[in-house]
């Protein structure tokens, strides 16, 4: 864990705008999202309760979550927006709003107050977007801010100069002997006649390295890193003996861009292209072209295409995702198996400090070839459920840090296998998998 924790602060160090010094006694940070308000004044959003205290937010999407998990407008002695073409305030009840125009200045979805309905229209004919009233806004908006990737990568992009950046630690087990898509115990596998040998276990830790950025309105680029300690139990002479063999180091790295092709004036319905290389940044080893499990990484670049949908329905997204990837060969003539992988996420936002979902992912592996010979147990189909929660616990540093808990389990496995003379060479399957990440996300003003 510590490797990424360093990675993490030269990261941050390297980078002018995370400066961890104190601010300024009179920057004030937006109640929602943590962006610093006086950055974003053409957009301000000024809430009073009844009791008298005030709050800020940096524009009408985040005043209007804050209005949401509070209860509504009657839970408020005055909400005051800030006029986009006469920068003044007026209270919310009476202004007009423009969603999902060309101009994104603050948080998404891009909504901006005017203090009338005739200033509305007039930007609505010159940026596009739909024209609406408070009640409207109230009625649709949902959280969602700069999501982080996760199995099932959203088509919902952060807007241009939002910047997230995560941190974790990643486990896995697998320890079914699996003759196709039948599991078998390994100690039970290795005594069958002929057998003798086997997998026992197979498992992999390790930390992580997440990093996100809005390069516009509709591009987001990703990078994701990890660091590896993999291990494999072997079963021998007849189970009376286990053999472990060890390999760490660091893993293959992946970029990743994400386009929006369309999204609705309403934000509910959002199809994204996505495009992906991976860097060959982990070590393959020909100690080990026997158990490909252990290798830390390809030496060969691969690349990814897919598609990613998302759908808003009150509180509920749905998310889908169909993608391909294509392995290189690498210089030991050894190349793993292409990748189409499907997938679909329901995610439950009961308000914006909190995500709950599931999540099904199945990928289908060709084998593994070594000299143009195909490796008989490699590959297969693996399908998952994951269960997640997110939840934001702190505003900071312009912007918010969230805890994000994952655990998942095989739910079908169909693994190739092969038999040579007696015996079965076999893959390993079943156990379950999970992480922990630390995530932190805030938007820079763009000029």
């Amino acid at each position: 864990m510590r490797r990424i924790f360093l990675i993490l602060a030269i990261l941050l160090f390297l980078n002018p705008y995370l400066s961890f010094a104190e601010a300024p006694p009179d920057r004030r940070s937006c109640g929602v999202c943590g962006m610093y308000t006086h950055e974003y004044s053409d957009t301000a959003v000024k809430l009073v309760h009844k009791d008298g205290s005030h709050r800020e937010t940096c524009g009408v999407a985040c005043m209007l979550r804050i209005v949401q998990d509070e209860g509504g407008p009657g839970a408020f002695g005055s909400i005051q927006v800030h006029g986009w073409r006469h920068k003044g305030y007026t209270e919310a009840e009476s202004a007009a709003f423009v969603i999902g125009s060309k101009v994104i200045p603050d948080m998404i979805p891009n909504i901006i107050a005017f203090e009338s309905k005739e200033d509305a229209e007039a930007f609505q004919k010159e940026e596009g977007g739909e024209v609406i009233d408070f009640t409207q806004a109230l009625n649709m908006i949902s959280p969602m801010g700069m999501t982080m990737p996760t199995r099932i990568k959203p088509a919902v992009l952060p807007p241009k100069g939002a910047f997230g950046v995560g941190v974790g630690y990643m486990t896995m087990v697998m320890d079914e002997v699996m003759v196709g898509s039948d599991s078998e115990d390994p100690k039970d596998f290795v005594r069958t006649p002929g057998q003798m040998m086997g997998p026992k276990e197979m498992s992999a830790h390790g930390e992580m390295l997440m990093a996100n950025y809005g390069l516009s309105d509709n591009l987001t680029l990703s990078l994701s890193s990890a660091y590896l300690e993999k291990e494999m139990k072997m079963y021998q002479m007849g189970g009376s003996r286990t053999n472990t063999t060890r390999h760490s180091g660091m893993g293959d790295s992946e970029l990743t861009l994400r386009y929006n092709l369309e999204k609705d004036k309403f934000y509910r319905n959002f199809l994204t292209v996505l495009g992906g290389v991976t860097i060959p940044t982990g070590d393959f080893d020909r100690e080990f072209l026997n158990m490909p499990g252990l290798q830390l990484g390809t030496d060969a670049f691969g690349f990814t295409g897919g598609l990613l949908y998302s759908h808003r329905y009150k509180h509920l997204w749905f998310h889908f995702l169909t993608s391909y990837k294509v392995k290189l060969e690498n210089d030991d003539d050894y190349k793993f198996g292409n990748e189409a992988r499907v997938g679909a996420a329901l995610h439950y936002t009961p308000n914006y400090d909190l995500m709950l979902g599931l999540e099904v992912d199945g990928i289908e592996r060709a084998k593994n070839e070594l000299k143009d010979s195909k490796i008989g147990n490699t590959g297969g189909m693996r399908t998952a459920l994951t269960a997640i929660v997110d939840w934001r616990f702190l505003t900071a540093l312009g912007g918010n840090f969230s805890l994000r808990l994952s655990a998942g389990l095989p739910l079908y496995e169909d693994l190739n296998h092969e038999r040579v003379g007696m015996r079965e060479n076999v893959q390993l399957g079943g156990g379950y998998f999970g992480n922990i990440m630390i995530n932190f996300r805030r938007r820079f003003p763009v000029m």
